[in-house]
């Protein structure tokens, strides 16, 4: 289900937030976005058409921003609603949270904690094949409680594999718990190998424990609600509790996958 934003009313802050739409365009997009946008608003043929505006976007041009608003005007011309896709499109809410932090919370509201842990999992995609069940969590959060905490388990199993190097492999015997052992081992982070001498050594010990727990919970609520033996939509399974599965398991994903990218930099 789409989440619906709530823009102003008042004409000097709906301006505002057009603007702001500009900037944010300006600063995120490339020209298969300006096309994504075109076919999700119905303006593909303004956009593909357009004289200047992909080919400033491409050269770096000073016209550029105008093209921008120009293209905006039309979108939202050709039907008002396109504002709340505008408002969804991928990047576009990010760039306007830290950039226009007064605008995005009257558009958008409080950010609730399991869909920026959902963001957070996006930055840190790169190498991890997992923007499928990133879009599933996003679309089934509030509509299908199920699917997202069988999405938030798939997802886990993709980042261990992935950390593990077990593309497309079966799990076989290896539980999630023990991938999650083995990629623990693998990044350095088995809390039986932290230091007793570092400053809150035992602290960490216990949250970096607590991590065998979370993944043993999302997996027996996936069995038990999710999608995994064809259950989705099944009762017993509430939107908050959903976003507790999502907010902490995907967590432990962003977690698993920093580390993982910072070990490869070395």
């Amino acid at each position: 289900m789409r989440r619906t934003m709530k823009p102003p009313t008042d004409p000097r802050r709906r301006n505002a937030l057009i603007l702001a739409l500009m900037r944010a365009i300006k600063a995120t997009f490339d020209t298969s976005d300006w096309k994504e946008l075109g076919y999700a608003t119905n303006t593909i043929d303004y956009i593909s058409s357009h004289p200047r505006l992909l080919r400033s976007l491409a050269w770096g041009d000073d016209d550029y921003v105008g093209h921008v608003l120009d293209a905006i005007e039309v979108i939202l011309e050709h039907d008002p609603a396109n504002l709340q896709i505008l408002l969804g499109f991928r990047g576009l809410e990010d760039w306007i949270k830290e950039n226009e932090p007064s605008i995005h919370a009257e558009v958008y509201g409080v950010t609730i904690p399991a869909v920026q842990t959902i963001a957070d999992v996006e930055r840190l995609a790169d190498g991890f094949d997992i923007e499928e069940y990133i879009q599933r969590i996003r679309n089934s959060l509030d509509a299908d409680p199920a699917l997202a905490v069988g999405s938030t388990k798939d997802l886990i199993e993709s980042v261990l594999k992935t950390i593990l190097g077990l593309h497309g492999a079966n799990i076989g015997d290896e539980d999630m718990p023990k991938l999650l052992k083995r990629a623990q081992v693998a990044l350095g982070i088995d809390p039986k190998d932290i230091e007793p001498a570092a400053p809150g050594a035992e602290s960490l010990r216990k949250l970096l424990g607590s991590m065998t727990q979370i993944v043993i919970s999302v997996t027996e609520l996936r069995n038990l609600y999710g999608t995994g033996h064809g259950k989705s939509m099944a009762p017993g399974l509430d939107p908050a509790s959903a976003r507790l599965v999502v907010g902490v398991g995907t967590s432990v994903a962003a977690y698993l996958m920093q580390r993982y990218s910072s070990m490869k930099k070395r």
